[in-house]
């Protein structure tokens, strides 16, 4: 069978059905559960949809309680599911109102998603280091739920301009996606949407599963009217809505209380100022009233439901008791853009300050200043960034000298080229000189940005030798930079 928390699909069956003729069938609102014997016929839905777009699942004309209305539990006029497993006792009285007939199959079970978000707390540190973030770095969660009134409905270009708007040495962002969007686009096509947000340095996390491990260890989400904001406000998280179409949700549901309660993103002005005083304002006690609707069985789902489970089968129960697991590492760090835009401020005392943004800034409204260059990665595929990088960085391999002159031959435009020896040190050069480089990462690539502006000012690589401090973000790196021409 298959298990669906608010925000997530676990495998214990099938989805796209929710009829039976049969009486071996649990049904979970916000857990839709199957269960299926020999016995039991079930019946094609195609609307039945994998997962809401609301915490309280509902129809958005309100004209039903999506997963709690006749329409969802009854067949022929009888109630189907054997069980109906709720969350919270707040939905059994909305059952009460929306189908009394189901009344007599309900079960408050709890929310075993969120009993495994609390449980993996204590691993937020973990799951930072293995995301690759810094002292300081913000990790913000972009959640969107499907529909034209969704956090992607309103506004699709939403996570690239929010990545372009904030220093990539500051913030890291990751996009969780409602696995409907995939299923109604295909995967291919949700690539192509995103690409830019990719670019920006966006990671559009791939599986619906990622997203729980993000969210314990976020600073922010951003989302909208689905179950991962809500899930974050709960936890403790502060949240700020792109989306809240309070018109969409049922008006006594939690969701409805979140959509009155979090503040409202305004991707139209200052983007950093916004999240920046979410975050340092958020208050988790005046959400204590959201978050106690989360579970009416905290810490008990697990074993509720898997009783509720075995007894619906007529089978025996294991002896051992059942237990919820915390969630596993990310299986990868967070990157960031391979092109960025670059501010460089030479500070007296050989000392510069650096602030990087993703090249995609370029394709926004928003200003960038004097003292700025084009930094490219050569693992960055846009060709137009290429082609206008003012500094290029290339990978670790044999000759780094001979890379050099190359590929500043092949593109005339670009002043600078950088790359790693295979002895651990940076080599920068022109066409005319060389330097080799030594310091902690990544301040081999940062430096070279520094060489950059001071080449504009009338400098020459010759001079820039001797030792070097560079700010980025909240961190200081001293480069040791000696003659290697």
């Amino acid at each position: 069978m298959q298990y669906r928390g608010i925000g997530q699909w676990q495998q214990i069956s099938i989805w796209r059905y929710r009829r039976a003729t049969a009486a071996n069938c649990i049904v979970c609102e916000r857990h839709w559960l199957f269960c299926r014997t020999a016995r039991v016929t079930i019946k094609s839905c195609s609307n039945l949809k994998p997962q809401t777009s609301n915490l309280k699942p509902q129809t958005s004309n309100l004209k039903s309680v999506f997963g709690l209305s006749p329409e969802w539990l009854l067949h022929d006029g009888q109630v189907f599911p054997s069980v109906i497993v709720l969350s919270h006792n707040e939905q059994l009285e909305r059952l009460r109102v929306s189908c009394p007939a189901a009344v007599p199959k309900a079960l408050v079970a709890g929310d075993i998603c969120f009993d495994r978000l609390r449980a993996s707390t204590p691993l937020r540190p973990s799951y930072r280091r293995r995301y690759g973030l810094g002292d300081g770095q913000r990790l913000i969660v972009v959640s969107t739920t499907w529909g034209e009134d969704s956090l992607l409905g309103t506004d699709s270009d939403l996570p690239r301009k929010l990545a372009a708007a904030l220093p990539v040495d500051e913030y890291r962002i990751v996009l969780a996606l409602h696995p409907n969007i995939r299923s109604l686009h295909s995967r291919w096509q949700v690539a192509e949407y995103l690409a830019g947000a990719a670019r920006a340095g966006v990671d559009v996390l791939d599986s619906v599963r990622d997203w729980r491990t993000a969210v314990v260890a976020a600073d922010l989400v951003i989302g909208d009217h689905g179950s991962i904001s809500f899930y974050a406000a709960a936890l403790g998280i502060p949240v700020l809505l792109a989306a809240a179409p309070i018109h969409a949700v049922d008006p006594t549901s939690p969701v409805a209380l979140l959509l009155r309660t979090a503040p409202k993103l305004d991707i139209a002005t200052n983007t950093r100022q916004q999240i920046e005083h979410a975050i340092a304002s958020h208050n988790p006690p005046e959400y204590a009233d959201l978050a106690a609707l989360a579970t009416s069985r905290p810490g008990d789902g697990a074993a509720t439901l898997r009783a509720a489970v075995y007894r619906t089968l007529r089978l025996p129960e294991p002896s051992e008791p059942a237990e919820i697991s915390t969630l596993p590492l990310p299986a990868h760090p967070l990157t960031g853009p391979n092109a960025h835009v670059v501010h460089v401020d030479i500070d007296a005392d050989r000392a510069a300050t650096i602030t990087r943004f993703p090249a995609e800034r370029l394709h926004t409204g928003l200003s960038n200043g004097w003292g700025t260059h084009l930094s490219v990665e050569v693992s960055e595929t846009r060709a137009q960034w290429l082609y206008s990088a003012d500094v290029l960085i290339g990978e670790a391999g044999a000759n780094t000298e001979r890379w050099i002159a190359e590929s500043l031959a092949g593109l005339p435009g670009c002043a600078l080229a950088t790359a790693p020896t295979l002895y651990g040190d940076w080599l920068v050069g022109d066409r005319t000189s060389l330097l080799r480089v030594t310091a902690s990462d990544p301040a081999h690539r940062l430096f070279v940005s520094v060489a950059y502006q001071l080449i504009c000012q009338g400098r020459t690589l010759g001079e820039l030798t001797g030792k070097w401090e560079i700010h980025c973000a909240t961190n200081t790196f001293v480069v040791t930079v000696t003659d290697a021409t």
